[in-house]
Order: structure tokens, then C-alpha cells, then sequence
């Protein structure tokens, strides 16, 4: 098993790297964030790496974490996952939100996924509850802790005003990467997605 490579990025095409490791040049393929974030062609690369091994071929794909490849692996073994769309997934959420996805159990995140639909959705939650990598267990204990309800009443409070399911999860996403004080209220972080949403319309 090859566990890391660290080598020179030769250069770039499409959906994989080129990595120059002692003379050997391998053909690594990486979730589209990563190829955002690459250094220069000539400069050294260090990628963590998963072989991924089929009978009529063998495939490298590299991620910037043990983290990322951990969680990749983890969705290998889900069914009907292959690796493009585990990439695919990588590239949608980061880790810790993909915890809080599958700690809230709410299938509807998952549909932002490209080629996943209402029942893959759903089996991915069933599979996947109680398989996450060690590093995102504790991000899905902290997602099922007392602020979730808070946020579910919400976004049903903000539904029932006439906002779109979309509208919703945004805003939503937004207050809770400004991380609000354990004393908030239902009530006050409704105030601030009605203030989020209404600068949004002005803008």
C-alpha cells in the first residue's frame, strides 16, 4: 500500500496531478479543491494516498489530509458510492460538515451532491451513521447535541414564511460558521437569518 507521496508536481491535467518521485512519475487523481490549492510545477508536493484497485486497472488518488483520505475511504465502502463520486462528495462538504449532515440525518444536504439522488441519500445516511473516520466522531456528538433542534426550528419557521428550502440552508449555514453562544435562543437566531436574508435581497 502506498501510504504518501512526496515528490515534484510535474503539472496538472484535469482531474489528476503529475508527480515526479525519483524518476517516477505518477498519475494521482485529487478532488477539485485540492487542484486549487497546488504549488507551482517544479516545486515539491507531499499527497496522501489511497490505491484504488479494480481488476482491469489500478488507480492512485491523492488528498492534502489523512483526514480527507480517511473519510474517502469511509465512503468507498458505502454502496453504490465508486471513487469519482467520494471525490465528488469531498469537493461538496468539507469533513466536519459532512459529520453534521449525517449526525442531523437530514437526506436534503445530501441532493447538493451530484449523482445523488432522494434514495441514494437516504442509504448513505442508513451506511454511514455509525462508520465515520475516528477524526469526525466527536463532530457528529457535537451536531446531535441541544443546539441542532434549535436550528431545525428555525429553518421550519423560515419554510413556513415562504423561503426556499435553498435560501434556508444557506443562512442557516452561515450563522453556524459564526459559531453562536451556547445561551442563543431559537428566537435570536431566527432575528439574525430575517436580517441575513433581508441584506441578501438588498444587495
Amino acid at each position: 500500500m502506498i501510504s504518501f507521496l512526496r515528490g515534484i508536481l510535474l503539472g496538472v491535467e484535469e482531474n489528476r496531478v503529475i508527480l515526479d518521485v525519483h524518476g517516477i512519475g505518477y498519475e494521482i487523481y485529487v478532488p477539485a479543491g485540492l487542484l486549487q490549492r497546488l504549488p507551482s510545477p517544479g516545486q515539491e508536493l507531499e499527497i496522501y494516498t489511497h490505491l484504488y484497485v479494480r481488476e482491469d486497472c489500478l488507480q492512485l488518488f491523492g488528498f492534502a489530509s489523512a483526514a480527507d483520505r480517511a473519510l474517502f475511504r469511509m465512503l468507498l465502502k458505502a454502496q453504490g458510492i465508486g471513487p469519482r463520486v467520494a471525490l465528488t462528495i469531498l469537493d461538496t462538504f468539507n469533513g466536519d460538515e459532512f459529520a453534521e449532515i449525517i449526525a442531523r440525518g437530514n437526506s436534503s444536504d445530501l441532493l447538493r451532491i451530484p449523482g445523488v439522488g432522494k434514495k441514494s441519500a437516504q442509504r448513505l445516511l442508513l451506511e454511514l451513521k455509525d462508520k465515520l473516520p475516528a477524526q469526525l466522531q466527536a463532530k457528529t456528538k457535537k451536531a446531535g447535541s441541544a443546539e441542532t433542534p434549535l436550528f431545525d426550528e428555525v429553518a421550519e419557521a423560515l419554510l413556513a414564511l415562504g423561503y426556499s428550502r435553498h435560501e434556508t440552508a444557506e443562512v442557516i449555514k452561515k450563522i453556524k460558521q459564526r459559531k453562536p453562544g451556547t445561551s442563543v435562543s431559537a428566537n435570536d437566531i431566527l432575528r439574525e437569518a430575517l436580517k441575513e436574508l433581508g441584506k441578501g435581497k438588498r444587495e
